[in-house]
């Protein structure tokens, strides 16, 4: 019966554990295309990216439907997910060195246990984890379905990537895989990859260059040759003489509605992980993409590492315990388990090993490499860690995601003089300080109120839109929906402090009629979004912006039936509402990320 090995406590993990925060010594290893086929089957090494090609007029997109792949490789290879990986190195590479590698993992599980170290998601998740030859630890991914169907709107990720994109014939996605050394360790790393931009070009003049000459047509116009498998083995290699694709002419694909920017944070770690140069971040309204730039991220993600050292170095020593646990565990096999708290356990695992049998052997089989592709092969992990007492103690943390924006925001309030006596000046004093989102907390249910609060503050020349439209106002409630990371198949708690601040700079303009009259639509879907989000707004935001907004607008008879599918009630009704249908349109389209997979 499994039974719980260790508790790794986040505020326990030490960064001084860890010698080096960098990643250094990165190779190119292997690379493998899925192919379209009923028996799994993978090209090797003819694998490619798809090229990058984007079209010289941009069609207008139709949403994502269908079925798509959250893990291919469990999808196809549901008894041994890791198998394709070796598979891939036996045929491309089969001198490697597979004894000098200390973690071998998809760039997934690594993402997952940064997240954790960040505490920058409550979002759970599993990964199995076994011990193999001398030293070697094997993380298998691990989701509830690898594969999902898209039944609501979710973007046009895919969509754009089929129509900006020319991929090899027949291949339903590339992965590569990679050799580097991070935090003392040699690590072997798999990730999907989006798309190559060809040698030499100029990533906005591709388009112009994606002739009949294309690296895809001539791809898919080889003949390939089946590889010599083992009895055993469920995958057919197909093999072809191809000079692989560089690392530096990769690019990963994010797509993301034009009323919301991609941040960057939330991308430089998979693009770190994976040492992937190039970013196409492309925007899209009204079905079309109209702004899709090509940007080189090396130098952003060298800064993003200086600056993360610290949680780098706690990564490290994470997976150093880990590795430390599941070696002295009884069956060298465990399931690494986070459910949102302080720490992740490792649970003993029993049950089937992560690769087919004959593939143990190649620990031990393998010729040394002559190639020099992994890092100081002959040294030892450099962490030997102790695995603290505390390990077993129960902390929360109280991280918000959006303090600090939130914070930001507030700091750029002017202060009031604590001698001041105008109506509502103590309310007034804490909503500068703490946040405007307060100022309608402690006021009363009472819109007259509200038209002396207001003019108050405008009196005392104080700045409360800070310069703001009401096009910036609406960008910014929007801050507070969670969105949808596929990348990592997580949500991503929204920064509702923000998004309630915003919010009272609604209804501030409400109150004291601030609109113009070409401003009236938008001020209806501000309202409207207000509204609308339950779990975003509370009972006092929601009430007071439609009465404001009922005053100061009259509204059209299909925009009075919006508005009253969702009556605020003369009294707080409970607040919990989990199963609340949300108000979204296809415009709004809340950002999902292009990539599912990895």
């Amino acid at each position: 019966m499994p039974s719980t090995v260790a508790d790794i406590v986040r505020s326990d993990l030490d960064a001084s554990q860890a010698c080096d925060a960098s990643i250094t010594c990165l190779q190119y290893v292997a690379s493998y295309n899925w192919m379209n086929s009923k028996l799994p089957t993978i090209a090797v090494p003819i694998g490619s990216p798809p090229r990058w090609a984007p079209p010289t007029v941009p069609p207008r997109m139709t949403p994502d439907t269908g079925t798509v792949y959250v893990d291919q490789n469990a999808a196809r290879c549901p008894d041994h997910p890791l198998e394709p990986l070796f598979r891939a190195i036996r045929a491309h590479k089969p001198s490697f060195e597979l004894s000098d590698v200390d973690v071998v993992s998809d760039r997934n599980n690594i993402r997952k246990l940064l997240c954790f170290v960040q505490a920058s998601s409550s979002e759970g998740f599993e990964i199995k984890a076994e011990m193999t030859g001398k030293k070697t630890l094997l993380f298998t991914r691990v989701e509830e379905q690898p594969t999902e169907t898209i039944r609501t709107f979710k973007g046009f990720g895919h969509n754009f990537e089929r129509t900006y994109t020319k991929g090899l014939a027949g291949s339903t996605g590339h992965h590569r895989i990679v050799s580097y050394r991070f935090g003392g360790m040699n690590f072997l790393l798999r990730y999907e990859t989006d798309g190559y931009v060809a040698d030499g070009m100029d990533p906005s003049t591709a388009a112009k260059e994606a002739g009949i000459d294309d690296l895809s047509d001539l791809l898919g116009s080889m003949s390939v040759s089946k590889a010599r498998d083992p009895a055993n083995s469920r995958i057919t290699v197909v093999t072809e003489g191809y000079q692989p694709t560089d690392v530096e002419l990769t690019l990963e694909i994010k797509t993301r509605a034009a009323s919301r920017k991609l941040a960057t944070e939330d991308v430089l770690p998979q693009l770190w992980l994976s040492q992937t140069p190039l970013l196409v971040v492309a925007y899209h309204h009204q079905n079309y993409f109209q702004d899709v730039k090509v940007r080189d991220m090396r130098q952003e993600v060298r800064d993003w590492e200086a600056t993360n050292r610290t949680i780098l170095r706690k990564l490290a020593y994470l997976i150093s315990l880990i590795r430390q646990v599941v070696e002295k565990s009884d069956s060298r096999r465990a399931v690494v388990r986070y459910d949102g708290g302080p720490a992740v356990q490792l649970i003993s695992d029993v049950q089937s090993r992560a690769l087919p049998e004959d593939l143990y052997s190649l620990w031990d089989n393998w010729e040394q490499n002559q190639d020099g592709v992994t890092c100081n092969r002959s040294e030892p992990p450099d962490i030997e860690p102790t695995v603290p007492s505390s390990m077993f103690n129960t902390r929360q943390s109280d991280r918000n995601p959006d303090d600090n924006l939130a914070q930001r925001a507030s700091a750029s309030l002017p202060s009031i003089s604590t001698e001041d006596t105008s109506p509502y000046s103590s309310i007034i004093e804490c909503g500068l300080r703490d946040g405007l989102r307060k100022i309608i907390r402690f006021m009363p249910t009472s819109l007259p109120d509200y038209h002396s609060l207001c003019e108050t503050l405008q009196s005392r020349k104080i700045d409360v839109l800070g310069g703001q439209s009401l096009c910036d106002i609406m960008r910014d409630m929007r801050q507070g929906k969670e969105d949808w990371d596929p990348v990592e198949r997580r949500r991503i708690a929204g920064m509702k402090k923000v998004a309630r601040d915003s919010a009272f700079r609604l209804l501030y303009v409400f109150v004291l009629g601030l609109l113009e009259s070409r401003d009236q639509n938008m001020a209806f879907n501000a309202a409207m979004f207000v509204i609308s989000h339950r779990r975003i707004f509370k009972y006092k935001t929601r009430r007071m912006v439609r009465e404001a907004f009922e005053e100061r607008l009259s509204t059209s008879g299909k925009q009075r039936q919006s508005l009253d599918k969702w009556p605020i009630g003369d009294a707080p009704p409970v607040e919990a509402i989990a199963n609340a249908e949300e108000a979204t349109t296809e415009e709004e389209e809340f950002n999902f990320d292009s990539e599912w997979s990895d």
